[in-house]
């Protein structure tokens, strides 16, 4: 995997959390400024495709609940969608991110 700027706790308890909530069909990258190593700082940002077919709002909050149990307070945004999402976010996401699972 190309180098990030996340800790290997941090990678695993999400690979972790993502797989908890949304199954093991799970797939997520990290995309934006945390896979810059140039860069300081920075929200995470991730993006998630699932499968999962009832309430993603609820699977949301649960996602990140869990996740700052497990490495703290952080500024998360978590982009949700299903398998093969073409939308413009799916593509720069998927493009210019690293496949964490």
């Amino acid at each position: 995997m190309k180098p990030v700027r996340l800790t290997e706790e941090e990678i695993k308890a999400i690979v972790e959390t993502a797989k908890e909530v949304f199954g093991n069909d799970v797939k997520v990258w990290l995309f934006g400024s945390r896979v810059d190593l140039t860069k300081r700082g920075g929200d995470i940002d991730l993006y998630i495709e699932t499968p999962f077919k009832g309430d993603i709002l609820d699977k949301k909050l649960t996602f990140l609940v869990r996740l700052e149990d497990k490495i703290g307070e952080q500024r998360i945004d978590l982009i949700i969608r299903k398998p093969n999402a073409d939308d413009e976010i799916a593509k720069i996401a998927k493009a210019s991110g690293v496949r964490l699972f």
